[in-house]
């Protein structure tokens, strides 16, 4: 049996590098290597291709093994190819994931199922983290599917760094893209450049491109080496995928400043490798305010961690685990979601609720800390009625039950043993009401939701802040959604229905601000859910802060795979200035534009009222903000946008309406908030127009994008 090893040739950057790092790596575990070409493989003939493959692979035998870095920019169709060439070999395939295009690159979500189905032909994976792992595991990997988890990435470097480096208030970037606030650099620590990266940056030294052992010459010096991203896109994918350059920084014996929310942040926290931070100001701060003994202090960690680093045992481990289990069953199977180490003390069942619900149900609900796999649920005799492999799932319809019964919620995590329970609730029985006053007003417009409004109404009155009222507005409703919400204001004296004629959702938005009477009010769709905390966590933190609105990241239900999405490197829990909100996002105002994930001071809202136009969301987001004074975040996605659950939303509808149409609607939303937003805000307001209208013209290629941003621009 003969082991070998995909290696890319041509492409002259850093990713071929890696892979050439990686091959070397394997070469001293006794792999073969097997070159491939970075080229045009799509202009390629099907039989041309399959002679290059018939040339590339002509030393496999059946039983070889071959470990293939992907992806290699040669394009699915290239990959795909590839694989089945091996297997017709009868060779044996582990794929080795340098990087998940379908996730790093913006606009190639389309390419995750085919992606998928590429992985799916592998015996093994090995992948950068274990939210890689849980991610293919919720996007379609078969069961049975082995796992090894990369952790970080090696730099076996060539040159003796220098050692013992001294504590110099200065940051190091290397890169041939800039990163977001290169072009703002106006802080008293020097950023030190290493690329061809223009800046108009005032305290930036641009060092140039220069030989990878000279930069690693360069960094061993002293310093910190920064890790920071280039848009929103590229922070996401920071949760699953590893950094090169983190590992550069520590082989050359350097802490590292990186984001929060990274995939190695664990790592770097509990091995006191660097500074974990929210924002680019928070780093300088903690570099001006450090001194020469607390910077010794992670130098010596670091100098502890990198040996393991300049040797290449992360990819060692990585390639010698990989081989083994493809002939044992008890290494690297899918069941383990981690290793086989918990901390109980990281899950607990804060709090949980039972409510009737519409026909004869009881709704449980229930609030975790803590990401176990699952949840089992148990009536009062130890009977298992209910269970679910959703670690997201905070929602259980109980059907056929008595209300004087009681009930269990319990957490669980796959191990390889089985399933082992980390928390789970007292007895639940049905609740009662504790319903005051309303200081805040949750506004839901529904129309024509029978299938689903009851498990969104529910999901609302499981909330832990009691003084809510819930306003229902039907906006003319033809199935039975109107006998559905009318039953709940029948059984909950917190619910409010309103009854109108089919005008729409914003206008119906309209009638339940005019009928509120909460000091704050919350928006919500009627086939959403949101967590049984997300109200009070918003309230406290928008009381806390004197904020005028809070906002929260959110959890995307897209066929039963859960993504949190709309996330923001903002420190959390504390008062941010809407200037300042404003002009970080304008570069990225599109991702702005949901009203539902937010709690908003009354006094605002009933001010300003949504436009009766299409994308009125789109259109009150930048305008409403545009009021307010202070914002505060939470990273806890606590609301959650589910489109997997219906047919003919906005959406659906955007593909029967011609190029045009659709422009003029976003041309509406975008004049509407340049015309009646703050006028003291206006260029932030021109930025989030600037936003939109270039993502949608790189989008649609349609150049009435570039015109109207063109007329926009050219007026006071």
């Amino acid at each position: 049996m003969n082991v070998y090893i995909t290696k890319l040739n041509g492409m002259g950057n850093t990713l071929q590098s890696i892979q050439c790092m990686t091959a070397e790596i394997a070469h001293q575990l006794g792999f073969r290597e097997m070159g491939l070409y970075y080229y045009n493989a799509n202009a390629e003939k099907p039989e041309h291709r399959n002679v290059r493959f018939d040339g590339i692979i002509a030393g496999i035998q059946a039983g070889d093994i071959v470990v293939c870095q992907f992806h290699t920019w040669n394009g699915l169709k290239f990959e795909r190819a590839l694989v089945e060439h091996i297997k017709a070999y009868h060779g044996r395939i582990i794929i080795f994931i340098h990087s998940l295009e379908a996730l790093m690159i913006r606009g190639s979500r389309f390419m995750l199922a085919e992606t998928v189905e590429l992985y799916n032909r592998a015996e093994a994976l090995i992948v950068p983290s274990y939210e890689m792992k849980r991610f293919l595991l919720e996007s379609g990997i078969r069961d049975g599917m082995k796992f090894i988890v990369q952790e970080m990435w090696d730099d076996t470097l060539d040159v003796h760094v220098q050692g013992n480096p001294e504590f110099q208030k200065e940051i190091h970037y290397i890169g041939n893209v800039g990163f977001k606030g290169v072009d703002e650099w106006d802080y008293s620590v020097p950023l030190k450049l290493y690329s061809s990266v223009e800046t108009r940056g005032k305290n930036v030294h641009r060092m140039g491109i220069l030989n990878p052992d000279i930069v690693s010459w360069k960094l061993s010096e002293g310093g910190f080496g920064l890790e920071w991203y280039q848009d929103e896109q590229a922070y996401e994918y920071m949760r699953y995928g590893n950094s090169f350059l983190v590992s550069r920084y520590l082989a050359a014996g350097i802490p590292v400043i990186v984001p929060a929310g990274i995939s190695c942040e664990k790592l770097i926290e509990e091995n006191h490798l660097g500074v974990i931070i929210n924002s680019l100001d928070e780093a300088v701060k903690k570099i001006e305010t450090m001194n020469t003994s607390e910077y010794q202090k992670y130098v010596q960690h670091v100098e502890q961690f990198a040996p393991a680093l300049r040797n290449g045992y992360y990819t060692k481990k990585c390639l010698i685990n990989s081989i083994q289990t493809l002939f044992r069953e008890d290494i690297g199977k899918s069941l383990a979601q981690k290793e086989d180490i918990y901390d109980l003390d990281d899950f607990e069942l804060v709090s949980a609720s039972l409510k009737e619900s519409y026909s004869g149900n009881l709704a449980l609900s229930w609030n975790l800390k803590g990401k176990p796999d699952g949840f089992l649920i148990y009536n009062s005799q130890g009977e298992l009625i209910g269970e679910t492999e959703n670690g997201y799932q905070h929602y259980f319809l109980v059907k056929g039950r008595g209300k004087e019964e009681g009930f269990v919620v319990k957490a669980y995590i796959n191990t390889r043993k089985g399933r082992m329970v980390v928390a789970k609730s007292k007895r639940i029985y049905l609740g009662t009401e504790k319903y005051d006053k309303a200081l805040i007003s949750l506004i839901m417009p529904v129309y024509n939701a029978q299938d689903y409004i009851a498990r969104s109404i529910d999901t609302v009155l499981a909330q832990t802040f009691t003084d809510l009222e819930i306003i229902l507005v039907d906006d003319g409703s033809t199935d039975h959604t109107s006998d559905i919400v009318d039953w709940y204001a029948g059984k909950y004296s917190n619910v409010i229905v309103i009854h109108q004629e089919n005008r729409g959702v914003p206008a119906a938005r309209n009638t339940g601000i005019e009928h509120s009477s909460g000091e704050f009010i919350a928006f919500m769709d009627n086939d959403d859910m949101i967590r049984p905390d997300m109200l009070e966590r918003l309230y406290l933190s928008i009381k806390k802060n004197n904020c005028d609105i809070a906002v929260t990241s959110i959890c995307q239900i897209i066929n039963g795979n859960y993504e949190i999405g709309m996330q923001y490197p903002l420190e959390e829990d504390v008062a941010i200035m809407i200037d300042e909100f404003l002009h970080k996002y304008a570069a990225n105002g599109y991702a702005l534009f949901s009203i539902w994930n937010k709690l908003y001071r009354a006094s605002l809202v009933k001010k300003h009222r949504f436009p009766l136009i299409i994308f009125d969301d789109e259109a009150w987001t930048p305008y409403i903000l545009s009021y307010a004074d202070r914002i505060c975040y939470l990273d806890d996605a606590l609301y959650e946008y589910d489109r997997s659950i219906r047919n003919g939303t906005l959406v659906d509808q955007w593909f029967r309406k011609t190029e045009d149409e659709i422009f003029q609607d976003h041309k509406r939303a975008i004049l509407f908030y340049l015309e009646y937003g703050n006028s003291e805000r206006i260029e932030l307001l021109k930025g989030f127009a600037k936003s939109e209208l270039s993502l949608f013209s790189r989008t649609t290629g349609y150049e009435e994008y570039g015109k109207l941003w063109d007329k926009i621009n050219m007026e006071k």
